[in-house]
């Protein structure tokens, strides 16, 4: 006896089954794009918040001397 059939495995093989869409030409080269802004925003805050803690730091012991 065979399991009777299952919706779901027959909705997705029907998916599956359809031709599957154009990805665009570029993309790879604009998502290493956007990583890079994205890395670039990153190190630029970091830095920010580096130097702001350093200059806090820095007051807080000035002020305790």
């Amino acid at each position: 006896m065979s399991a009777p059939p299952n919706r779901r495995e027959d909705e997705l093989r029907r998916q599956l089954d359809t031709p599957h869409p154009l990805v665009p030409s570029d993309l790879a080269e604009r998502a290493a794009a956007r990583g890079r802004r994205l890395l670039r925003r990153r190190r630029i805050v970091r830095y920010a918040l580096c130097t702001v803690l350093l200059a806090a730091a820095t007051t807080a012991v000035l002020l305790l001397a």
